[in-house]
């Protein structure tokens, strides 16, 4: 019996010690999760050792504290044994809601695999990869993570973690991006408007090489509606669109018979209806260009008036593009001013009576406004 008892006082004392140094850990343990203490806590072969950042060995803990960049040390399985103010302000939480979790609390889920594949690379140093943090609050922060393992003792070793913020990065590269795109948009738009134009030119010219009249009738309704529309107080986008297609607006007389456009004498009935079907015959010539405008039905309607008397539709009033009934008034008013081979010219002072003797029945009355106080403050004149 008595030589039981040295045994059994020294397993109680060794059962003691255990114990006490069970307290310590989970003392020191708490004190890292509290943020109070600056630890590393290593699983090895041997089992779980402390290893305190102040010591001599292990200078590296005011500087990893010191950083602008996140940085935080784990183990191979990714527990989190310190972590810096900056980390913490990162996944905004907490120091001791961070140190003594998984690293991957704090890792985008969609990450995961890619941080997991990162480290089992074996580069030895160095090693850098982009992805996601997840804060607390569900947002996610763009980071750049720069990973190099470190050796503390024997065979334990530690993997040393940098995050650097990359959300200022990010937005400037989403502000350039933006700004690359809307440069290639308006250039798109800018080239698309010269085409456009090119198509313009190309069917006023293949008028004017058939019917110089009426290529000198478009030309200058297309100064003058372009005028009133400005005077309107119209965008310059919508301006540019009336010029356009004033510029062609006859177009479709280019399916009338040329011996009937410049004709000497009165048109027959007949006659003056085929000249009708120009507004319809100039729609479908264009219809199917897409331009950003209504140019189409710009043309389609601008022999239309605002009582319904018009042609080729009968419509009335508002039922009428604001452009069409702009190049109405300027039609009128060159027409009217200008020589024909029907006709001799009747003049500006005639064609401005015209449209103010029917301002509001057959003409848009804001429109003929405009156009009068064009030629009476503004003088314009047809170049």
């Amino acid at each position: 019996m008595k030589s039981e008892l040295p045994s059994n006082l020294a397993l109680t004392q060794e059962l003691e010690e255990l114990r006490q140094k069970l307290s310590d850990t989970q003392q020191t343990l708490d004190a890292i999760r509290e943020g109070t203490v600056d630890a590393l806590v290593i699983s090895g072969k041997l089992g779980e050792k402390i290893f305190t950042l102040v010591n001599a060995d292990q200078p590296y803990r005011l500087l990893l504290e010191g950083m602008s960049e996140g940085a935080l040390t784990m183990t191979v399985d990714g527990l989190i044994l310190f972590c810096n103010q900056r980390f913490a302000k990162m996944v905004k939480s907490p120091l001791n809601s961070v140190v003594g979790g998984s690293v991957y609390n704090w890792i985008a889920p969609e990450n995961h695999k890619i941080l997991e594949s990162f480290l089992k690379v074996e580069l030895p140093e160095n090693r850098r990869v982009e992805l996601a943090l997840l804060a607390q609050d569900g947002e996610q922060v763009p980071i750049h993570l720069s990973v190099n393992k470190l050796k503390l003792s024997g065979e334990t070793e530690i993997y040393c973690l940098i995050a650097t913020d990359l959300t200022e990065e990010k937005q400037l590269e989403e502000m350039v991006a933006a700004k690359q795109m809307a440069l290639g948009a308006l250039k798109a738009s800018t080239e698309l408007e010269a085409s456009l134009e090119e198509s313009i030119k190309s069917i006023a010219n293949a008028v004017e090489s058939r019917d110089e009249y009426t290529a000198g009738h478009m030309k200058r309704v297309g100064q003058l509606a372009p005028a009133i529309a400005r005077e309107l107080g119209l965008p310059e986008d919508a301006i540019h669109g009336i010029a356009l297609a004033a510029t062609i607006h006859d177009v479709g007389k280019i399916s009338i018979p040329v011996e009937i456009l410049t004709k000497p004498g009165k048109l027959s009935k007949v006659e003056f209806m085929l000249i009708q079907t120009h507004a319809e015959a100039g729609y479908d010539i264009v219809k199917n260009i897409k331009f950003p405008w209504p140019i189409a039905q710009m043309i389609f309607q601008h022999h239309e008036r605002m009582d319904g008397s018009g042609y080729p539709q009968g419509l009335k009033g508002e039922e009428i593009l604001l452009g069409a009934r702009i190049i109405a008034v300027a039609d009128v008013i060159e027409a009217m001013s200008t020589h024909r081979p029907y006709r001799f010219v009747l003049g500006i002072d005639a064609a401005l009576d015209e449209i103010k003797q029917h301002r509001g029945t057959l003409y848009d009355e804001n429109a003929v406004n405009a156009c009068l106080r064009l030629f009476s403050e503004k003088r314009f004149s047809f170049a």
